[in-house]
């Protein structure tokens, strides 16, 4: 019913995964294939263009609000996810990289210390660096095909009095990994035992491959929920990164009060009406195209494993969610240096290297397989043709 295999061109229509000045300023080459930033390039579901088509044709475009989009939000979670969630508890902001920010100056001070796990999504690092804040990494260890969390190191860094706040990336990004239950309530028990404010990342939360369980923490019962600040999006679901909307759950007044109060601070809490059209149409409307996208990516998943595994032997990591495979490069034995020159300007392809996020990344490339087949059987054949 939905033609992922279409190609789009996206060249000169302001994208920054395909414009040439991005690519320029980001691989110091224009002439690359980009399988990096965290879009896809499949068309939106039809439901969705509808909705944003009617705001058009309507020909006014006013200050917008409504309780709307946060009950479809409410909702999709309850049918989605089975986590009956206030849809009250939920304020917006402009996306979750800027929540994470807004978390930070809010709940934190200069020089605390903010937990994370590299190698992690890299705007993590960012939020505390740029903010005053203090880095503290509880780095996830490699083992065999997987990366774990070792506790005993995270139990340690969360015990540091300096550490106030900890940022979980669930589903993980760029590791795509999905936590079980039981993992995800031991760093909760920890985090909370050292009074830790827990931000969570839940943007793929909804980008489950087939055959694995995904618990949010909604479903880890009140005790959890209500003590965390939980950042849900559509932009990643429904590929509506550019609409800039987000809901960040936050049941406790004591902490969802002065989030709210930072943004009125910063005069941002206006939201427009194609955003606002957009999410309630996406997840009123929108969940049979997601049911087929998740099965394309995983085909993309199986081809770009097989096909590196065979003609390369490098290692894929197992796609639990996302639509982001993370690739080891590393037995080529080079450095970070000569794997980014060799995938961009030999290869001529442009992904996410894996030291962008943390230098426990070193050695991995990204791939961002919401593409047509054909843009990621290219990216593979340059791959392959470069490095054997």
């Amino acid at each position: 019913m939905y033609n992922f295999d279409e190609f789009i061109d996206r060249k000169g229509t302001m994208s920054m995964k395909w414009d040439d000045e991005s690519l320029q300023a980001t691989f110091g080459s224009k002439d690359v294939l980009p399988l990096w930033v965290a879009d896809m390039d499949f068309k939106i579901a039809p439901a969705i263009t509808e909705a944003l088509q009617k705001v058009v044709d309507h020909g006014i475009i006013g200050y917008s609000g409504t309780d709307e989009a946060n009950k479809a939000l409410a909702n999709w979670m309850s049918r989605r996810h089975n986590w009956d969630l206030d849809y009250k508890t939920v304020v917006n902001t402009q996306g979750i990289v800027f929540a994470l920010n807004l978390a930070v100056q809010t709940f934190t001070r200069p020089g605390d210390g903010v937990l994370i796990q590299r190698p992690v999504y890299y705007p993590f690092t960012n939020a505390i660096v740029n903010n005053g804040r203090k880095v503290v990494s509880s780095s996830l260890v490699k083992n065999g095909h997987d990366f774990e969390v070792d506790f005993s190191d995270f139990e340690e860094k969360a015990k540091d009095p300096n550490t106030t706040m900890f940022i979980l990336c669930s589903p993980h990004n760029p590791l795509s990994k999905v936590y079980k239950a039981d993992e995800l309530k031991r760093m909760l028990d920890i985090a909370f035992e050292n009074d830790l404010l827990v931000i969570v990342d839940e943007i793929h939360g909804d980008l489950i491959m087939p055959g694995v369980e995904y618990t949010t923490v909604g479903n880890l019962g009140k005790d959890y929920s209500d003590k965390v600040i939980t950042c849900i999006s559509p932009s990643k679901t429904f590929n509506l990164a550019g609409t800039q909307w987000s809901g960040i759950v936050i049941p406790d007044d004591k902490l969802r009060h002065p989030f709210s109060r930072t943004i009125e601070q910063l005069g941002i809490g206006i939201h427009n009406p194609y955003s606002l059209a957009a999410v309630i149409a996406a997840y009123n409307d929108s969940e049979e195209w997601l049911d087929e996208l998740i099965k394309y990516i995983y085909a993309n998943y199986e081809y770009l494993k097989e096909r590196l595994g065979a003609e390369l032997r490098v290692d894929v990591l197992k796609l639990e969610a996302t639509y982001l495979a993370f690739a080891d490069f590393s037995k080529f034995g080079l450095t970070r240096e000569e794997l980014d020159h060799k995938m961009v300007h030999e290869a001529k392809v442009g992904l996410d290297s894996g030291h962008w996020f943390g230098d426990e990344g070193e050695g991995y490339m990204r791939f961002n397989l919401a593409c047509s087949r054909s843009t990621l059987e290219e990216a593979i054949n340059r791959i392959v043709k470069t490095f054997k």
